[in-house]
């Protein structure tokens, strides 16, 4: 089943240049997040003077994107795609730009909530272009190129945010407001509507079908994706970017040079296998990498939980970046081929419900186990939740690419 049909492509000659727009796009506007990712938790230590409101900003803009997904979502096969990424560029833009002036804590939430606002519109949107510009052949592929392209601004961004923070932490806000104008621009001129001819039917306002169908998401395979998208969410929001760095130095004493080549150590790895895991999946099906690399993220997590040495951390955490790489793009493009082509946006919107309440609820629940039993019954329930995962992917989940696949859509 083809995603886009030849009478659905854009003009032609948008439309060649759209995936060249679309990564080129997601590069700068990485270079600017990266460099705020950096900057945010530090700003907010510096208008509060407590370090508790850095995790609760986090939580507050996992919310925003919380709510902000599925609405957005419903409005790409409402109104279009590309006007959603605009919307949500612009609010980005604007919020980072009035952050340079403001003083107090309060300010700086609430510009971030309207700016995580923007934040969640211009992902789900351009993920629902990015489903609607592939199909199950060269899927697997193009979301392994957007990780790719995504991954060298996030590394470069945070280098860039430190030198900008020597001389003012308010510049780093200008730097992701200029990235976030300058992608702008690219959406606007190198990137063209890709909104199929059947979601435009669909919402017609004589449309019989017009109203949200909610039949889809009461399948098996929307289920087994859920639990596997909020597994990844509390291995990635709940362990590695939140708790892990502090256990390190906790359990093993490392100092935060050796932290740094570990989250480099992972990120390396990611980006390595990101590509031939896209090829892979694209001839061989999305669960043949996505089940294993379920498999070894819950055996990482129990490593983790046992791993007592610098070097011994640095094997698991290894193993961490190989096995993130398969499941990032495998798990994308998995809900991309579910997603029906008339109302993708709204699919692909509930499914953004899940990623974005595991950023939501993953710190604050293994933080509380971590600190009431302790960091071995934390991280191996992570493990147990991602091994059930793979069984119920393996169980209930319909291979939906590669010369296996099936029809997933009935």
């Amino acid at each position: 089943m083809s995603n886009l049909s030849k009478s659905n492509k854009p003009d032609t000659g948008l439309y060649k240049n759209s995936t060249t727009g679309i990564f080129a796009s997601y590069f700068v506007w990485s270079l600017g997040t990266g460099a705020q990712s950096l900057a945010r938790p530090l700003f907010a230590f510096l208008v509060s003077g407590q370090i508790f409101f850095a995790p609760l900003l986090a939580s507050t803009n996992a919310l925003a994107r919380t709510i902000a997904g599925p609405i957005t979502g419903f409005l790409t096969d409402r109104i279009g795609r590309k006007p959603m990424v605009i919307i949500g560029t612009v609010l980005r833009a604007g919020s980072s730009f009035i952050e340079i002036f403001v003083d107090s804590f309060l300010q700086f939430a609430i510009l971030e909530f309207i700016g995580q606002l923007g934040v969640s519109m211009w992902v789900t949107s351009s993920s629902v272009l990015i489903a609607d510009v592939s199909n199950e052949n060269n899927r697997g592929r193009m979301v392994a190129s957007r990780t790719m392209s995504m991954r060298v601004g996030m590394i470069l961004g945070p280098i860039i945010a430190g030198a900008l923070a020597t001389i003012d932490l308010r510049y780093v806000f200008a730097f992701n407001g200029i990235t976030k104008s300058i992608t702008l621009l690219m959406v606007i001129f190198m990137i063209s509507e890709t909104r199929p001819e059947s979601a435009r039917q669909r919402t017609a306002k004589d449309s019989p079908r017009r109203g949200i169908d909610f039949s889809f998401f009461k399948t098996r395979a929307f289920f087994a994706l859920s639990i596997v998208t909020f597994g990844l969410s509390m291995m990635s929001q709940g362990v590695f970017m939140s708790i892990f760095p502090v256990h390190l130095q906790e359990i093993i004493g490392a100092t935060e040079n050796q932290i740094g080549i570990i989250v480099t150590l992972a990120g390396a790895l990611t980006f390595a296998v990101a590509f031939p895991n896209g090829i892979f999946i694209d001839r061989f099906g999305r669960k043949k990498s996505l089940v294993p690399g379920l498999l070894m993220l819950g055996i990482v997590a129990v490593g983790i939980a046992y791993s007592n040495t610098y070097f011994a951390m640095l094997f698991v955490v290894g193993f961490y970046g190989i096995a993130e790489g398969m499941v990032m793009g495998s798990s994308q493009a998995y809900a991309m081929d579910l997603a029906p082509e008339d109302r993708r946006g709204e699919f692909l919107g509930v499914w953004a419900i899940f990623q974005n309440s595991g950023a939501l609820l993953a710190p604050l629940l293994i933080g509380a186990i971590y600190a009431i039993w302790g960091p071995k019954e934390a991280f191996t329930l992570v493990g147990a939740w991602l091994l059930i995962s793979a069984l119920l992917m393996a169980a209930f989940g319909p291979e939906t690419g590669g010369k296996n696949k099936k029809d997933y859509g009935e």
